[in-house]
């Protein structure tokens, strides 16, 4: 009897991974007993007490949740920390699933993971020094209580609201806590994303974005897609971590940005988005939060902006932003993920009808690659520093022919199976750690 669950959500990755098993002959067991399954229980917890800067403190829960590891136990889970009031135990869920795929997609060895602190309001209307704090006391349950963050079980990394000063924090505390107690020899890095000047590799915080950018153009090249522009109009919903970085490296590459949007509201422009009218922070990023009034163009909302007409839409915020509801009325010929799970499962059949979809199962795994470099420097370096030759540049080359490769895999299982990227993308990962799977456990449980 196949595994069901009550949420659509993780339902709908259910029958992604019984339809690729089904197609590639995967043994049954595989697929019910070790993809379907979680092989750690969640954890959450609602104890996170927290002094505000004004006002009585507040409680916050946090929530781990592991997937699944098809590699050897060496190997840690992966996945990032959310800082928002929209983070659900449920969401998380879904995300570590998709994060053993995704890691299937590129060739990583991690198994999925993803966390989440659950706020009162939205992470803007925190000051630094409190989202500090709050991200203190989530080191001390799930490194010091429950002993589940550490360089080789659950390496989380940035995400939705969190930043590299944010791992720094973590980071500090497992060392902290490692002094006072036997680590075994413990080495490497307990999260990554951390600034360079604390050991984070460079090139880090553009991974996603970057990633995103060199699937793109290699699809352009080699793949049967829409026939685009020599500068290709590009809206970005979303001016985070990854978004803010893509503006800034699709405006480098050639492409047009004529629209971007952010907490605050959108802008739309035609004639392209001046990027020097876009709000900066002090040391010089794309400002995530800043107010857009002052970016020449028609002003509208975060929902508007979908909805204009451009050659590529980039979602790069929130999950499920594309519903049924707005799908028909979107006006792009290429839409590439890299937000999670932006586009929801009925928005994605009506739009694989009409757009070339680049789905975010690989579209955004820049991120997670880097991290992988990052984890695997830090093993030969204790305490919390990496020495690393690695430069910028080596970093984009490394990023660049592992995008390729993972787009050129997808390519080939589109082609042989005849599906859409999407398919092809839950059929690589798939197969992958299927193989894997069978290898770690050699028989010596499954069925005869």
């Amino acid at each position: 009897m196949p595994l069901k669950t009550s949420e659509p959500l993780l339902q709908s990755l259910y029958e992604k991974v019984e339809w690729a098993g089904k197609l590639l002959n995967v043994p049954e067991w595989i697929v019910e007993d070790e993809l379907k399954l979680f092989k750690c229980h969640e954890l959450t917890v609602g104890k996170l007490r927290v002094e505000m800067d004004d006002g009585p403190p507040e409680r916050f829960a946090a929530t781990v949740v592991l997937h699944c590891q098809p590699y050897y136990h060496d190997k840690p889970y992966k996945g990032g920390i959310r800082l928002s009031h929209t983070v659900t135990p449920s969401f998380l869920r879904v995300l570590a699933f998709e994060m053993t795929f995704k890691c299937g997609v590129v060739d990583l060895e991690f198994g999925g993971g993803k966390s989440g602190i659950r706020l009162k309001k939205p992470v803007n209307q925190y000051s630094p020094k409190e989202t500090t704090r709050i991200m203190e006391a989530f080191s001390e349950v799930f490194i010091k209580e429950h002993k589940i963050i550490s360089p080789r079980y659950y390496v989380p990394a940035t995400d939705m609201g969190t930043t590299p000063e944010n791992m720094d924090t973590i980071h500090g505390k497992f060392w902290e806590e490692a002094r006072n107690v036997s680590t075994g020899g413990a080495v490497g890095t307990a999260v990554t994303g951390r600034t360079v000047e604390n050991g984070g590799i460079p090139g880090r915080e553009e991974a996603t974005a970057l990633g995103g950018l060199i699937v793109l153009d290699r699809l352009r090249e080699i793949a049967n897609m829409p026939k685009l522009r020599n500068h290709p109009t590009v809206i970005v919903q979303g001016l985070g971590q990854v978004g803010g970085n893509f503006v800034r490296l699709a405006n480098l590459r050639g492409y047009k940005v004529i629209g971007v949007s952010n907490i605050s509201g959108a802008v739309f422009n035609p004639g392209g988005i001046d990027f020097d009218e876009l709000p900066k922070l002090p040391n010089g990023p794309i400002d995530p939060n800043g107010v857009l009034d002052n970016v020449t163009g028609e002003q509208c909302t975060s929902e508007e902006i979908l909805l204009k007409p451009c050659d590529i839409l980039v979602p790069a915020a929130m999950e499920n932003v594309i519903t049924q509801a707005n799908a028909k009325k979107i006006k792009c010929k290429v839409l590439l993920e890299l937000a999670n799970h932006p586009t929801s499962q009925a928005a994605d059949n009506e739009l694989s009808k009409k757009i070339y979809v680049i789905p975010d199962i690989f579209a955004n795994a820049g991120g997670v690659s880097a991290s992988f470099w990052e984890w695997s420097l830090s093993l030969g370096h204790p305490r919390h520093t990496i020495q690393t030759p690695e430069t910028l540049e080596e970093v984009r080359s490394n990023l660049t022919a592992q995008m390729q490769a993972a787009t050129e895999s997808v390519l080939s299982y589109a082609k042989k199976h005849e599906t859409d990227l999407r398919g092809a993308a839950w059929l690589k990962a798939t197969d992958r750690i299927s193989s894997k799977l069978v290898k770690k456990h050699r028989g010596l449980w499954a069925p005869k």
